[in-house]
This record gives structure tokens, sequence and C-alpha cells, in this order.
């Protein structure tokens, strides 16, 4: 009975044994042929994963390329605007140092056409002042000959020109007449009458000395100009011993002499004149100075003056 069990139990194991190690053998099988198929899908993965994977990469190299393109492109576009930016700054540059020397030379041109211009703006005011000066000159020469064409025509009464010459007429009796009229008139004015005595005295040289003298001396009376009247009126006795004008002559100085202070000398010439003329018109006593000086004769009106 052991015996059998034991013979049970042997067989048993040793069928249990073969069936492990049978078992073990196929697990070593399938572990081999797992193993094995795990390596070829393993090979198979890895070629998948690797092919992918190089894909990918080439991929993303492609793009990271394309992208390396297009920056480089970019930076080559912007370098390219940043050249023509800097070439066309220089060239503004240029342009505007182009341009400033431009000016300036306009500007030197300007300074230098404005002297030009002050120059000749002074030489024209030179000239237009030189032109003037000459005008006035010409305008006096025309003057000048119109008055001596007008001295050269007869006149008929006396007259003054503009240029204060003294025309007579050719008569020296009525020139004498005229003169002595102006002379008396209330507008006599002693200068102009004075002037026509000295035309009349070099026009007539010879005639009415005395008479001439005393007139010359009556405008210095006029004038109250004492000392001068005195001084012209005192030779005519002397010089013209005869004269129709020495007592009046005397009259003059007398009241001259009143006139400038010296009554006692004014006094004794009238007291000389009683002996020496003997007549009613001499005074009879002494004059003053305020009282018996006649009043000399004032400047209101001058005669009618020629036309051009």
């Amino acid at each position: 009975m052991k015996k059998i069990l034991f013979t049970l139990l042997f067989s048993t194991l040793f069928l249990t044994l073969n069936s492990c190690i049978a078992m073990k053998n196929d697990v070593d099988m399938a572990k081999s042929e797992l193993r094995a198929e795990t390596t070829a899908k393993m090979k198979i993965l890895e070629e998948n994963v690797t092919k992918n994977v190089t894909q990918s990469l080439k991929d993303e190299v492609a793009k990271l390329n394309a992208r390396l393109d297009e920056i480089e492109k970019t930076q080559q576009t912007e370098k390219q605007m940043q050249k023509n930016k800097i070439d066309l700054s220089f060239n503004n540059l240029e342009e505007l140092r182009e341009t400033i020397k431009e000016l300036n030379q306009r500007i030197d041109n300007v300074d230098m056409t404005a002297q030009k211009n002050s120059l000749f703006s002074e030489q024209i005011n030179a000239l237009d002042k030189k032109i003037a000066e000459n005008e006035q000159e010409l305008a006096k020469l025309k003057e000048n000959i119109n008055s001596q064409i007008e001295g050269l025509k007869p006149v008929d009464k006396f007259t003054v020109t503009k240029e204060g010459v003294v025309r007579l007429p050719e008569s020296e009796s009525k020139s004498y007449n005229q003169l002595v009229e102006y002379t008396k008139s209330e507008n006599c004015d002693p200068a102009i009458a004075r002037k026509g005595w000295e035309t009349y005295a070099e026009k007539w040289s010879e005639s009415r000395k005395c008479d001439v003298t005393f007139w010359i001396g009556e405008t210095y009376y006029m004038e109250k100009s004492y000392n001068k009247a005195i001084e012209t009126l005192q030779p005519i006795e002397k010089t013209y011993p005869g004269c129709a004008k020495i007592e009046r002559s005397y009259l003059h100085i007398a009241f001259s002499l009143f006139h400038i202070g010296k009554v006692e000398v004014a006094n004794a010439i009238l007291e000389s004149m009683k002996e020496k003329f003997q007549k009613k018109t001499a005074p009879a006593k002494k004059a003053e100075p305020a009282k018996k000086a006649a009043p000399a004769k004032q400047q209101t009106k001058t005669p009618a003056k020629t036309k051009k």
C-alpha cells in the first residue's frame, strides 16, 4: 500500500516535474519567442520612432531653416533699408551741404550786389546832386542872360530887378527927377535909393555931383546911420563950393549931431548958419534934439521890380 502510494506519489511527482520541466521549456520557449517578438517589435518600433523622429526633426530643421531664411531675408531687407536710409541720409546731407553752399553764394552775391548798388546809389546821388547844381547854375545863367537882355533894353521909369539891379531911364534929367521923387516918397527904401544914386553917378559921372552926394547922405540919415551921414555930407562945402545943397547939408549934419548926443556942436553949427546964410530959413534959436531933429523917413515899400 505504501509502495503503491509511493509509486503514485513518485509518479505524480515525476509527472509534475515533467510537467514543470515541460512548462519551463514552454515558458522558456515562450520567453524566447516573446523576446524575439519583442525584439522585432522593438526594432520595428525603433525604426518607426527613428523614422518619425528623423522626419519630425527634419521638418523642424526645415522649419527652422525656413525661419532662419526668413529672418536672414528680413535682416537683409532691413540691412538694405538701413543702407538705403544711410545712403539717403548721406545724399540728403550732401544735398543740404550743396544747398547751404549755394545759399551762401547767393548771400555773397546779394551782399556784393548790395555793395555795388550802394556804390551805384552813391554815384547816382552824386550825379543827381551835380545835375541839380548844374541846373541851378544854368537857371542862374539864364536869369543873368535875361537880366542882361533886359538891361540892354531901355526903361522909361526908375525900377529895380529881382537881382537888385537898379534900372534908370536913358534921360539924365528924367532919372534925376525920378530918383529925387523916390527918395522923398513915403515908401522909399534908403538902401535902394542909395543904389539908384550910385548908379546915376556911374552913368553920368560929371553931372550934379553935389546933389548926388547930398542925396546919398540923405539916405544914410534916413537909415539913422548918423555918423555915416555926417561923413558923407561934411565935405560938400569944400568939394563943391556954391552948391545949392550946402545949407541943407549943414542942417542934416546938425540934426545928426543932435541924434548922436553932440548937442553943443550941433547948436554951434546952427548959430554959424545964421551969419553964414542970412536967410529966414535958418533956425532963429537953438534946437533941442528931441524937438528939432527931423525924423528919419521910415521904409515901408520898395519900388516896382521888373519882370524877367
